[in-house]
């Protein structure tokens, strides 16, 4: 909340709280959030039971630390989904594999009075695919199947603008270097590509050896 506060936003004018997937680091101070501010919140429909501490999937036993705040979603969403905001729009698309229930969206943005595009790809880590942890609790080893046809159905579906799942995915540090010069570095869509490329080819190997 501090570092929203110091972008010049307020935390209490947090209405809406969209989840890409439901794995601890993303939706672990989500209970919190909807408690200081009243937010209503989505998630994919194939992680509900993530989000309501039903089961052992949000990756905290990997971390070592326990899920203290399930809470129930207000809203699933489902492939196709859209959801109005204001005046943004927001598009969904099922791409599981990451987590059952992973999402990715699009939706509209502007900078300097001209609209772009905003992207997110639902999740790209790689080790809630392996063989031991999808055995550990039952998951279907589809979803390494998944995740790559996930890869494929949105590759040629670049944004203007990628927003990293995680910092990384979208080389956030080293557009933030070029922050203040003639044009906004964020409006770049040629990591999406790159980003996709790359998780795709670390899967396929990852996937032979885990």
């Amino acid at each position: 909340l501090i570092n929203l506060e110091k972008t010049g936003f307020d935390y209490r004018d947090i209405k809406h709280i969209i989840h890409s997937h439901g794995h601890i680091d993303h939706i672990g101070g989500t209970r919190a959030l909807v408690a200081l501010t009243g937010a209503k919140t989505y998630i994919g429909a194939g992680d509900k039971d993530m989000a309501e501490g039903k089961n052992e999937l949000q990756w905290t036993n990997e971390f070592g630390i326990p899920f203290e705040e399930p809470f129930v979603p207000d809203v699933l969403i489902r492939d196709g989904d859209d959801l109005n905001i204001g005046d943004k729009r927001f598009r969904f698309y099922e791409t599981p594999g990451h987590s059952r229930g992973a999402l990715t969206f699009y939706f509209n943005v502007s900078d300097k009075g001209k609209e772009y595009t905003a992207g997110m790809f639902g999740g790209g880590g790689l080790k809630s695919m392996s063989k031991e942890y999808l055995n550990k609790y039952g998951l279907p080893l589809s979803l390494r199947e998944d995740f790559i046809k996930s890869i494929d159905r949105v590759y040629d579906m670049v944004p203007d603008v990628h927003v990293g799942n995680h910092l990384g995915d979208n080389k956030h540090f080293e557009k933030l270097g070029k922050v203040g010069g003639a044009r906004n570095p964020f409006i770049d869509g040629s990591t999406w590509k790159w980003f996709l490329d790359k998780r795709k080819g670390e899967a396929i190997e990852y996937f032979k050896n885990n």
